[in-house]
């Protein structure tokens, strides 16, 4: 299973990565299940360039059930750009991890995801402001209400 063609536009060393704002798995599951509050928010964002984590990426191909669902699934998020993790990443998740994991619940993933979305200094879309809002200097936002 290869990644979308757009994956690679950057290299993973890329300090600026020409993305508007970042998306989590919670956010991509609602589009993907026909969510049609989560259509129109992307389709009120669409002049704008949104970032997919790539642990946020594979997170959406570990739920496939076979591999044409796993193929129909990256299709579908293939018009977004994929934003890797840097070496410096993995070092911040670690020491976030550590400070955050017992006081405020967050797992390895969230420290992962945290960590790309404040090197890129964008906003970062989430319906789990409760553990995102443990991370300095990341502007975690809820993409619109739930009902």
């Amino acid at each position: 299973m290869s990644l979308p063609a757009n994956s690679g536009q950057k290299q993973s060393t890329d300090i600026m990565v020409d993305v508007d704002f970042l998306t989590d798995t919670d956010v991509l599951i609602e589009f993907l299940r026909g969510n049609a509050r989560a259509g129109i928010w992307l389709k009120a964002n669409q002049e704008q360039i949104l970032g997919i984590p790539v642990l946020a990426f594979m997170e959406i191909l570990q739920g496939a059930r076979s591999r044409r669902e796993q193929r129909m699934l990256a299709e579908r998020l293939s018009m977004y750009t994929i934003v890797h993790l840097d070496g410096g990443d993995s070092e911040q998740a670690l020491s976030w991890f550590e400070e955050f994991h017992l006081s405020h619940g967050v797992g390895i993933l969230d420290c992962l995801i945290a960590a790309i979305a404040v090197r890129i200094g964008k906003p970062f879309y989430t319906f789990n402001l409760k553990h995102f809002q443990a991370f300095p200097a990341l502007d975690a936002r809820e993409p619109y209400e739930r009902l």
